[in-house]
C-alpha cells in the first residue's frame, strides 16, 4: 500500500510540473521575440508557409483565434464547423495595424501570432468583455493566425455547398442519436419521480397539471407564458417569478419580472416552448420535459448554466394569446 502510495504522489508530482511548465512555456512564448510592422503591429511569425500567396478574388480559409496572455480563449473558428471565410483584395488588405495587415503577411499553411491592444481587438464590446472574462483594460491580446486554404471562389462555393451537406448529414445523425438517448433519461426520470406525462412525435414530453378554458394557440399567435427553467437535478436557472427568483437567491433587482411575450413558430424561443404551448389553451399550468435537441443542443447557453446536451423541465403558464 506505500508503494502505490508512492507512485500515486509521484504522479501527481508529475502533473503537476508538466502543467506548471505548459503555463510557463505559453508566458515566454508570448513574452519572446515579436517583430514591429512601421504601423506599430507586433507580430511572431510560428510557421512559414509552403503554398502559393492569395490573388485578387481569392476566397481564404482562417483559422482565428483571440486569446489572453493566460491562455483564455476569447473567440476561435475551432469552435465552429467552418473555418473564416475571407475574400481576399489588395484594397481589403490593408496596413491597418491588426487583423487585415497579419492576412497580408500569410501564404498558404502559414500561421502568425500577433500582439494587440485589446481596445482595438474589443473595440465597443470593451465594457462588456473584460468584466465577463476579468480582463484589464490595459492588458494584451494574442491573435493566432494560419491561412489553412486559398480558393477561387468558383471553387470555394463547390467546397461549401459539399462541406454543408456533409456538415448536415453528421449533425442530424448526432441528433438522432441524442434524442434518443434524452428519451430513455426523460422516461426513467418520469417513472422515477410517479410522473405520467404524454409525448410528441419529435421528443416532447409534457404534463397539464391545471386545464386552460380559453382557446389553444396556433403558429403565428402571439403568447405571453410565465415560466420558471430547471435541469433535471433540479437547479433553477432562470424564471419570469419574482417570488421564485428570491426563492432560489438568483432575485435581480431592477429586473422586469414578467411573463415573456412572443411568436410561435418564429424562432423567438427554443423548438420544444413552440411545440409545448401550443398543446396548452389559455390558463393552462404546465410542465414541460425538452430534449436537448428542443433546446440548446451541444452548445449549452450562458457559461455553462445551462451545459451542453441538457434536458430542461419548464413550469409554463399561457397567460394570454393574441391572435
Amino acid at each position: 500500500m506505500k508503494h502505490k502510495g508512492r507512485l500515486y504522489y509521484l504522479s501527481a508530482l508529475i502533473g503537476l510540473l508538466v502543467i506548471t511548465a505548459l503555463a510557463l512555456s505559453i508566458r515566454n512564448y508570448y513574452r519572446g521575440s515579436f517583430k514591429e510592422t512601421p504601423t506599430g503591429l507586433q507580430y511572431q511569425v510560428i510557421r512559414k508557409g509552403k503554398g502559393p500567396w492569395p490573388q485578387e478574388g481569392d476566397i481564404l480559409l482562417l483559422d482565428v483565434s483571440y486569446k489572453t496572455e493566460k491562455g483564455v480563449v476569447l473567440f476561435s473558428t475551432a469552435d465552429q464547423e467552418f473555418p473564416m471565410a475571407l475574400p481576399y483584395s489588395e484594397n481589403t488588405v490593408n496596413t491597418d495595424g491588426g487583423f487585415l495587415e497579419a492576412i497580408g503577411m500569410l501564404q498558404k499553411g502559414g500561421g502568425i501570432v500577433c500582439k494587440l491592444d485589446i481596445e482595438k481587438v474589443l473595440g465597443g464590446n470593451l465594457e462588456h468583455i473584460t468584466a465577463q472574462y476579468g480582463l484589464k483594460k490595459n492588458e494584451k491580446i494574442f491573435l493566432h493566425l494560419q491561412l489553412q486554404d486559398i480558393m477561387p471562389e468558383e471553387t470555394y462555393k463547390k467546397w461549401e455547398t459539399e462541406h454543408s451537406a456533409m456538415l448536415q448529414q453528421r449533425n442530424q445523425e448526432k441528433a438522432t442519436q441524442q434524442l434518443k438517448a434524452d428519451a430513455e433519461t426523460i422516461v426513467n426520470y418520469l417513472k422515477s419521480n410517479r410522473i405520467e406525462a404524454r409525448s410528441t412525435d419529435s421528443g416532447l414530453y409534457y404534463v397539464i397539471d391545471t386545464p386552460g378554458q380559453g382557446a389553444q394557440p396556433k403558429l403565428g399567435d402571439r403568447v405571453k407564458v410565465h415560466y420558471t427553467g430547471r435541469l433535471l437535478d433540479g437547479k433553477v436557472f432562470d424564471t419570469s417569478l419574482a417570488d421564485i427568483a428570491k426563492q432560489h437567491g438568483m432575485y435581480t433587482p431592477g429586473r422586469a419580472y414578467e411573463a415573456i411575450e412572443f411568436q410561435l413558430g418564429a424562432g423567438q424561443v427554443i423548438r420544444g416552448w413552440d411545440e409545448g404551448v401550443m398543446c396548452l389553451r389559455q390558463g393552462a399550468k404546465a410542465r414541460l420535459f425538452i430534449p436537448s435537441t428542443l433546446a440548446y443542443g451541444s452548445r449549452g447557453i450562458g457559461n455553462g448554466l445551462i451545459p451542453a446536451n441538457a434536458i430542461l423541465i419548464f413550469d409554463v403558464v399561457l397567460v394570454d394569446i393574441q391572435g
